[in-house]
């Protein structure tokens, strides 16, 4: 399986729940599939990742003003990423099948 074969997702602290996730593009390149408007534009990993960590921070941000900004600083340090193999969005595309 290649690089380009990977789904990437974006993680706030312990939790499991994918803040956003980067998928592939059919092109090489990389998408941002947003949790509110659907896929951003292509571009590089590095470009993706950079752009869905500054959504992030500005969302868990918001999402958490209940807290003291000193909690908020905090949290900002407590992202992660995650992969996994993605699934084609080719039509009669086939999924290979790892071997055990």
């Amino acid at each position: 399986m290649s690089n380009r074969e990977v789904e990437h997702r974006l993680h706030c602290g312990r939790s499991k729940k994918t803040i956003v996730k980067i998928v592939p593009d059919s092109t090489g390149l990389y998408r941002i599939e947003w949790p509110d408007i659907g896929l951003s534009d292509i571009a590089n990993l590095t470009r993706c990742k950079q752009a869905a960590l500054e959504w992030a921070e500005k969302h868990v941000a918001t999402e958490q003003r209940n807290l003291s900004v000193a909690q908020r600083l905090k949290s900002l340090d407590n992202f992660s990423w995650s992969a996994s193999p993605a699934r084609s969005n080719q039509p009669g595309a086939t999924q290979a099948t790892p071997h055990a």
